[in-house]
């Protein structure tokens, strides 16, 4: 402070009295004038400082107000995403049962065609007089066909619920991601609300430069399109298991069906087969006892050509003797007509006892051949009855028609979009 210059003073040292009385007023003066400004700067530093708590009062309601909105909107946005997790986990986990149930459908369908297989190689070990294209035959390439068809639709059915379940998965992580981005949103909110003022350090703080940050409108928007992708994913898992479940249920169904046919044309041709071999044993009893009636007729024939040679022989030997008489004596008497008729009808006797031998013996040989075909194709009969039977107990279970998933592991009513609208309330 500059040391203030006092007035001039008398020989004897001491001040004029106008100068000593005027100092003092002067002093009064300046100290008028100092309280006057200092007044009209206090009034100034309360108005500034009431307005500086108005202003902090605002702003401390107004950020607490904007935080607290905040908080309410993650927590709703919170909300959402953990049913939407949730929900999509019971989605993965449902679609998974019914992969493996479908891959245990298309397990059985491959047992069941390996055994048609097997049954259609059994068949084809008939005789060959026995390879028919008969019911059964047809039947089973049916059924070869059915089955092969049936494994390729179960195989589609199965990679589309695998891309399903993939789908499925991207969406939870991107709402996990979410969810665990919105807890910690909210984590730092609350902690912003929770804090106060307690550091009393003189100076105005910088802020740090301002992080890239998207809009609240894009902020919001995210989310309920990553919800609404999640309800779009639950509605196309949803109609895919249904999806599933009629494949299976159908397959079980025609299965069945074309099982019972092949049952029951294989039944009908083993009894076919069984009552043709008894027709062909009757046939061959009948053509055994003709054989047997023909033989004794044979064998009589027989005994009466042997039995008619030798007067047929005594004729002739009787009619060559008295050829030997002299010149003289031959003469066509009474005896040689007597002879000669005898000798002709013995003669005629005996060849029709041999025509009848000679067609008893065709008779016969065509007799002896039908009986060997007759044997050999009972013997054929035999054994594809055999087969027939085999191949029908070679037969896999008879498939069931009865719902092996409930009803719960089938559908899942995931939130709608109005349901997320909703939950989202102002937010959307």
């Amino acid at each position: 402070m500059p040391t203030e210059v006092l007035p001039a003073i008398d020989g004897h040292g001491h001040r004029l009295p106008k100068d000593w009385a005027h100092e003092s007023f002067k002093h009064m003066s300046k100290a008028d004038t100092a309280m006057r400004a200092s007044d009209v700067t206090r009034g100034i530093g309360h108005t500034t400082m009431a307005t500086g708590v108005k202003v902090t009062n605002d702003n401390d309601n107004r950020v607490d107000k904007a935080l607290r909105s905040k908080i309410g909107q993650t927590t709703k946005l919170k909300s959402l995403l953990e049913d939407s997790v949730d929900k999509t986990g019971v989605e993965i986990r449902k679609m998974q049962a019914i992969k493996k149930h479908l891959e245990e459908e298309q397990s059985k369908v491959n047992k069941h065609l390996s055994c048609n297989l097997d049954r259609r190689g059994h068949r084809s070990l008939r005789p060959t007089r026995e390879l028919a294209n008969d019911v059964p035959h047809k039947e089973l390439k049916r059924q070869t066909d059915l089955l092969q068809e049936t494994d390729l639709k179960l195989q589609s059915k199965i990679d589309d619920v695998g891309r399903s379940i993939n789908k499925l998965k991207s969406v939870k992580a991107t709402l996990s991601a979410d969810l665990t981005d919105k807890v910690s949103a909210l984590d730092l909110d609350n902690k912003c609300l929770d804090m106060t003022a307690n550091d009393s350090t003189y100076g105005i703080p910088q802020l740090p430069n301002h992080h890239t940050a998207g809009l609240p409108f894009g902020w919001k928007k995210n989310t309920s399109m990553g919800v609404d992708e999640a309800l779009e994913a639950h509605r196309q898992a949803q109609k895919l298991r249904k999806n599933a479940f009629h494949v299976t249920n159908q397959r079980k169904r025609m299965e069945k069906d074309q099982h019972d046919l092949l049952q029951s044309a294989l039944s009908h041709k083993v009894s076919e087969i069984s009552r043709l071999r008894d027709d062909l044993q009757d046939q061959l009893a009948q053509v055994e006892d003709e054989i047997s009636k023909a033989t004794k007729v044979k064998k009589k024939l027989e005994i009466a050509i042997q039995d008619k040679m030798p007067p047929l022989n005594l004729a002739k030997q009787r009619y060559m003797t008295r050829t030997k008489r002299p010149s003289r004596e031959a003469i066509h008497d009474e005896v040689e007509h007597a002879l000669l008729m005898q000798y002709n009808e013995l003669k005629d006797v005996v060849a029709d006892l041999q025509n009848k031998l000679n067609q008893v013996n065709d008779h016969l040989a065509s007799l002896r051949r039908t009986k060997q075909e007759l044997e050999m194709n009972i013997a054929d009969k035999s054994k594809n009855y055999k087969t027939d039977t085999h191949t029908h107990a070679m037969a896999p279970s008879r498939p069931g028609t009865s719902q092996t998933l409930n009803s719960d592991a089938l559908s899942l009513r995931p939130s709608t979009g109005s349901t997320a609208k909703m939950l989202l309330g102002s937010t959307i």
